[in-house]
């Protein structure tokens, strides 16, 4: 058990990149979470973390022991709830990563709905539109449009995610649009930092990459949408994003005749973890949700 409470201090301060958040997660005292991680250290051998006054950061055996760690931890807390006993059981915790747009826009009722069907469960959900392999990162299931495909992880691809590039009609009004994706390197554009900075589009001549050069990034899809709103330049978000400022004329698409690549959205879960009721319920309840019209 003890050995257990410094596992579980050493990814908190991993998650939350400090002692004190970690703290506070724990609801104890950042000396008492450092402690803990310097006695994991002790009994280890080794350096799980580089400190400076004003950082803290993994050191490349803490990235390699935080996966096992996540999985040992997860695998108490099937031993403590009866699930690996009684895998058919709805109860014990969900540890579930999707980015925040569908969190807003109908995960989160869904979340909701399944809790109240199965009160014994608990469910974890962290915002992020990062990819990753959610076997190594502790997550039972994850959402998003991570291109790779990881050994062991089942995935089912579930629909294109739409997207859409556009600006202000303010920002118009001084600067005449681009004709071509090859004139976005004339124009501030906002970037979305999990997209990166160069935008594809299909046209007639075939792919055409552009790396823009980008005055605004952030991984806060709103604020984006929000900036390019206030005429500070050209923007790629989500559709779901930016369909309310669409509908008031706050935005208007630009180079409707150059499409965006496609890009597809996908659920993942490790292969193991379908094995536990709770969890293959909540992944087809989300996949059906996830691929409905309606979404």
């Amino acid at each position: 058990m003890d050995v257990l409470v410094k596992l579980k201090a050493f990814i908190s301060t991993a998650d939350t990149g400090s002692f004190s958040a970690a703290a506070r997660a724990s609801n104890t005292s950042a000396s008492v979470i450092m402690k803990r991680v310097d006695e994991l250290e002790w009994d280890f051998k080794t350096k799980l973390f580089d400190r400076t006054t004003r950082r803290l950061t993994l050191t490349e055996t803490g990235h390699c022991y935080l996966t096992h760690a996540r999985q040992l931890v997860r695998s108490y807390n099937d031993m403590a709830s009866g699930a690996i006993l009684s895998p058919d059981s709805i109860e014990g915790p969900i540890r579930v990563k999707a980015p925040a747009v569908l969190i807003r826009q109908g995960l989160g009722d869904l979340f909701t709905s399944f809790r109240s069907q199965y009160p014994l469960v608990q469910l974890d959900i962290v915002a992020s539109d990062r990819g990753g392999n959610p076997a190594e990162e502790g997550f039972d299931i994850s959402v998003g449009m991570d291109q790779m495909a990881y050994r062991d992880v089942e995935e089912q691809i579930i629909r294109p995610f739409p997207r859409l590039l556009c600006t202000s009609p303010a920002y118009l009004s001084h600067c005449d649009a681009p004709s071509h994706p090859r004139e976005l390197i004339h124009h501030p554009c906002l970037t979305f930092s999990i997209a990166g900075p160069i935008w594809e589009f299909n046209s007639p001549e075939g792919l055409v990459e552009v790396d823009v050069h980008p005055v605004l990034v952030t991984n806060d899809e709103g604020y984006l949408c929000a900036a390019a709103r206030d005429g500070q330049g050209i923007v790629q978000l989500a559709l779901p994003v930016v369909a309310d400022a669409l509908q008031a004329g706050q935005l208007v698409p630009v180079l409707e005749q150059f499409s965006l690549v496609e890009r597809w959205l996908k659920i993942m879960v490790p292969a193991p973890r379908l094995e536990l009721m709770r969890v293959k319920l909540l992944f087809d309840r989300m996949a059906m949700h996830l691929g409905s019209d309606d979404d």
